[in-house]
């Protein structure tokens, strides 16, 4: 039987390098994109299976062309593109700048549009799958995080689109939504809130979006502390892959479950719902304040 191959994008660390290990241990041949050669030469150190590091930044067109002519060049199909790299980006709407929106955008949503369009003719030749990482954020926005809730919704839109889309072809599309997962995110979180930070202080807006600081900060310790293992992630995305018939939506961890629930309430009781959590995490947040 030939063996199956994918491509996974952002795969240095967290969901991405999980995923990398689960189907390379179910006998994928996975090519793993990674922004540094440094990082595709450790995860080939801590992978056992066939593993090709290939370079990858996914808004670079000529990453994208290169290896996707490696791969045409190699195995001729593509069993299943998984769309994983992303940043996180947030802060108050009054500050964030134009740039700062379409920078987020082009990584979380516009590069991962374009590689979908020009791997679709790899993976329609193996009746492929393809699985976007989307995020519980995408269900249930929240005030501070407005640029990373817009993008994440964008994914879970584009995927549903596109799988109505696929739905006589033989190929199929799915969309992961992880809630708090153990990841490098959370490593990065105190930089980010500090940028933030700096930045309120310098408009002077502080006093009015001090909330905000306290709530990341407290909603960061809670996902770094409380976050479901990166395999449950990878144990969904396989599923994706390989079950006969994948479903339109993962959610994946106890918060995640629960967000399902409240995304499907009516406004007026999903909102005060959420205000009550938001001002537990101020309340938590402000006996973290540096």
């Amino acid at each position: 039987m030939t063996r199956k191959t994918v491509l996974i994008t952002g795969t240095s660390t967290g969901i991405g390098a999980a995923c990398v290990a689960r189907q390379a241990a179910a006998g994928w041949k996975v090519y793993a994109g990674v922004r540094r050669p440094e990082d595709g030469e450790r995860l080939v150190e801590v992978v056992s299976g066939d593993v090709t590091p290939v370079l990858l930044d996914v808004t670079n067109h000529d990453h994208i062309d290169s290896v996707l002519s490696q791969i045409r060049d190699e195995t001729g199909a593509l069993d299943g593109l998984v769309n994983n790299a992303g940043v996180a980006a947030g802060g108050a709407i009054e500050l964030l700048t134009d740039e700062q929106w379409r920078r987020h955008f082009d990584v979380n949503f516009f590069s991962l549009v374009r590689l979908t369009r020009e791997a679709m003719p790899l993976v329609d030749a193996a009746g492929g799958r393809f699985v976007h990482i989307g995020s519980i954020a995408g269900r249930v926005a929240s005030a501070g995080l407005a640029p990373y809730c817009a993008g994440k919704h964008a994914v879970g839109a584009f995927s549903l689109a596109l799988r109505g889309e696929l739905r006589r072809t033989g190929m199929s599309s799915s969309v992961v939504e992880p809630g708090e997962i153990k990841t490098a995110i959370w490593d990065k979180a105190d930089a980010l809130i500090a940028d933030i930070d700096t930045q309120l202080r310098d408009a002077d807006l502080l006093d009015r979006y001090q909330f905000l600081l306290d709530g990341q900060r407290a909603f960061a310790a809670e996902g770094a502390a409380r976050g479901v293992d990166a395999d449950k992630v990878a144990k969904a995305v396989e599923h994706a892959l390989t079950a006969r018939r994948p479903k339109p939506r993962y959610l994946v961890g106890p918060d995640a479950a629960v967000v399902g629930v409240l995304s499907r309430l009516p406004d007026r009781v999903r909102e005060p719902l959420q205000r009550l959590n938001d001002a537990r995490l101020e309340r938590a947040g402000r006996k973290l304040r540096p």
